[in-house]
């Protein structure tokens, strides 16, 4: 490669183009951190030329100084006879947009103050020869030509005038209203304006200099870009996956724009550049579904941190050409989209509200998967995704790890990829099923109703995973007569309440036909079982919390809806007969909480079934 520090009239001074590949980036540069700055260069600099002009005394270190903006990598196009010269920026578009961008604010500034000498001179760094331009191909005048989502928002920056401000304005056009703005205070302030201007060309022109960087046909301009860019923070990985694929794409012969229109662009849509919540890491859409589809490709967890590096080493391997590799990541985009706009009433879309609220992602390349294959049936896809449920909710319960969960759903996710679509669910509900190793197995009924009946489950699951085990039984008690379906992220605004208060004291008294120490035993057993919790609003929790319990009836009476509170405390479960049924809500003590405690493992085993029965 060759490196010269340059002027910038020697980037834009000539008759050539600086062509930002349509599959970079879109221009993301900013006021504070980067237009506020350059600008101050750029007026220090011309303020500099000003002095030097009047006679002013000007210390010898500022002298002729020149204000170094940073480097640029351009790599030489191939160029049809008749056309103008064309560089491929590889690194530095956002420089040198935002440098294009100001120096229209500077002409539009020198034209207002007539300055015309200046305004010329502004005008070649902006337009190439107009006798140059090829009468097919206008846009040749414009010394930088950016990627394909800045395009539109360019040519409004050095049209006559500005579009109407907009909530969703765009960066470019952001940035040339803050430069306008600028100049003209900077403008208005001097009493020679055309002084000025001519300055302001000087400093342009000859006191801005940039690192220039030429490849070479030796040099590989994909390792040169992915050396400045992946050692740092300021691209995603999708950023460099998509730069490696399109150039891969350009050197195997395809129409590179016409890729990018039809598979590409689609992932340019803020959702996909919005940041979500996986365990506790934010992540950006477009790199989660990066590592999902890698994931599914290579049979390996694919955490986002070395996305990348990942996607280099898979790309090696593969044989698939860059064409089809981008139409199937578009084709597993869409998938994701839909997927992640299912109803929280289907069993996909129920289980990833699962999965939100305890902030795991594991199963999800296997949901993937089974939604972007077409010929898998909705019917395959629901058993799947209620089998996968029902073992982590199982499992959640039983206080077993998940440590094993990442290499266990890769390895379903391999042997689901090679078997029939008519049996894709049913397959991976027999992998979950023939699990042995304690890592890994689906816990039956007989360990799964033990450690609900458990007496320290409160303290046990705590927070949201609590929760999500009484909203899923409202969910199952809802399932088959309600007029309103309940789904799991409604559990995340609702609190767990103690029936039994845990301060009991002032108003529920012991039993006194036994020993206080026996009694005081069984309230302690009592208090954190699943049969003494409901969930309630967070405001109704805290006015009836340590109430007595005819009071908390009447409040529970007015304001519960849920049936895991009106169909198991405010009356007697179905399992309860007899002279207890009647006199159901007269008291609430340690008798009800067992009996309501063995209704809602029931419950729970045919919310979340066992293997043999899913």
């Amino acid at each position: 490669m060759k490196a010269d520090t340059v002027q910038l009239v020697h980037i834009f001074g000539t008759d050539r183009r600086h062509v930002v590949p349509i599959f970079q980036r879109p221009y993301v540069w900013e006021e504070e951190r980067n237009w506020a700055p350059l600008w101050s260069d750029v007026k220090s600099a011309a303020e500099e030329v000003e002095a030097e002009g009047t006679g002013e005394t000007v210390p010898v270190d500022k002298v002729a100084r020149t204000h170094f903006l940073g480097a640029i990598v351009l790599e030489r196009l191939p160029v049809a006879p008749g056309r103008i010269v064309a560089m491929n920026v590889i690194d530095g578009q956002q420089r040198l947009t935002t440098l294009q961008v100001l120096i229209a604010g500077c002409w539009a500034a020198a034209k207002a103050s007539a300055a015309h000498n200046a305004e010329v001179l502004l005008k070649m760094l902006l337009n190439n020869t107009e006798q140059l331009i090829h009468v097919e191909h206008p846009d040749e005048r414009y010394k930088v030509w950016p990627a394909l989502p800045d395009r539109d928002a360019f040519r409004d920056v050095f049209a006559a005038r500005l579009p109407a401000r907009a909530s969703d304005e765009h960066k470019l056009v952001q940035a040339r209203r803050y430069f306008d703005g600028e100049l003209h205070a900077w403008m208005t302030e001097t009493k020679n304006p055309v002084a000025r201007a001519d300055a302001l060309v000087i400093a342009i022109r000859e006191r801005l200099g940039l690192v220039e960087i030429q490849l070479e046909e030796q040099d590989d301009a994909q390792i040169i870009f992915e050396t400045l860019n992946d050692r740092g923070t300021r691209l995603q990985a999708a950023d460099l996956v998509k730069n490696t694929l399109f150039r891969l794409a350009e050197q195997q012969g395809n129409d590179v724009n016409a890729l990018y229109k039809r598979y590409w662009q689609p992932l340019e849509a803020s959702r996909w550049r919005e940041e979500v919540t996986t365990g506790r890491i934010r992540r950006t859409r477009i790199d989660l579904l990066l590592s999902y589809w890698l994931s599914i490709h290579t049979g390996s967890e694919v955490p986002v941190e070395r996305l990348f590096a990942d996607f280099r080493i898979w790309l090696k391997r593969t044989t698939l050409p860059a064409a089809e590799i981008l139409a199937d990541l578009a084709h597993h985009g869409r998938a994701l989209q839909r997927m992640e706009n299912l109803q929280p009433t289907t069993a996909t879309g129920r289980l990833l509200q699962v999965l939100d609220l305890l902030t795991t992602s594991t199963p999800i390349p296997v949901l993937l998967h089974l939604h972007a294959r077409e010929g898998i049936s909705e019917e395959q896809r629901s058993l799947a995704a209620t089998a996968i449920e029902s073992y982590l909710i199982r499992r959640m319960v039983c206080g077993l790890t998940t440590k094993d969960y990442n290499r266990l759903f890769l390895s379903i996710l391999q042997t689901i990829r090679v078997t029939t679509d008519a049996t894709a669910g049913e397959q991976l509900v027999q992998q979950l099923a023939g699990q042995s190793a304690p890592s890994r197995y689906w816990p039956d009924d007989d360990e799964f109703v033990a450690s609900i009946r458990q007496p320290n489950i409160y303290r046990v699951l705590r927070g949201p995973r609590l929760r999500v085990l009484l909203g899923g039984m409202e969910t199952a008690l809802r399932r088959q007569k309600s007029e309103q379906q309940f789904v799991p992220a409604q559990v995340a605004k609702l609190s767990v309440e103690h029936l039994i208060p845990q301060k009991w004291s002032q108003f529920y008294p012991l039993p006194t036909d036994r020993p206080v120490e026996e009694a005081e035993a069984q309230r302690d057993n009592a208090l954190n079982q699943l049969g003494n919790l409901t969930l309630t609003t967070t405001k109704l929790n805290s006015s009836i919390s340590n109430g007595s319990w005819p009071t908390k009836r009447r409040e529970l009476n007015k304001h519960a809806v849920l049936l895991i509170t009106a169909a198991s405390v405010l009356q007697a479960p179905a399992s309860v007969g007899g002279d207890l049924s009647q006199a159901w809500t007269d008291v609430w003590d340690e008798e009800r909480v067992e009996l309501r405690t063995t209704y809602l493992a029931q419950v729970a085993c045919q919310a979340w079934t066992s293997a043999g029965t899913s």
